[in-house]
């Protein structure tokens, strides 16, 4: 096992244990949160992602045994996390292609989670189309709430989040800049 991913069991034991996730209401979801090293924290609901240029796709993956193939429309979590209003993920500028060493956590209602790199869905880096989608086939997405991760690409929708409740930037920091490989 490499040495990064011994470092990376500790932190992703540590997200389990997220105050957010120590009080899951559940339920369908009418807004979320954007936290953690963002310029501007806030809530969003319907209203304001669609303020946002619409970006659509149609996503084929494996859910339950069965291949699923939908329509989606919003915004792309690249854009949500840096246009206004919450103004970009925080990076040093001093360090070497920081936005690197960012993740991205997804919650539930219901405290499921996905954690994606920001180099994933960066336009430089992965350039993944990674959205925040809000309707499929040109209606609401109902008890998946008014917001869902869609991961176009995957094979199987288990990174995909319904009822978003949070989003949250955080820097992985696992590696001193001097430490030996």
């Amino acid at each position: 096992m490499n040495t990064r991913a011994l470092f990376a069991i500790p932190l992703l034991i540590g997200l389990g244990n997220s105050p957010l996730q120590a009080a899951c209401p559940g339920g369908v979801s009418s807004s979320f949160t954007v936290s953690g090293q963002v310029t501007n924290p806030g809530v969003f609901n319907l209203s304001q992602l669609e303020q946002f240029a619409p970006a659509q796709a149609n996503v084929t993956h494996f859910a339950a045994g069965s291949v699923v193939t939908e329509s989606f429309t919003g915004v792309l979590l690249w854009d949500l996390l840096n246009n206004p209003p919450v103004g970009g993920i925080v990076t040093d500028p001093t360090v070497k292609n920081d936005i690197l060493h960012k993740i991205v956590i997804v919650t539930g209602t219901d405290c499921y989670q996905s954690v994606f790199g920001a180099g994933e869905f960066d336009p430089l880096f992965g350039g993944s189309q990674i959205m925040v989608a809000y309707a499929t086939g040109g209606q609401s997405l109902g008890s998946a709430g008014f917001a869902r991760i869609v991961v176009p690409g995957d094979k199987a929708g288990g990174r995909f989040v319904s009822n978003i409740a949070n989003i949250d930037v955080e820097d992985a920091g696992l590696y001193p800049s001097n430490s030996p490989k």
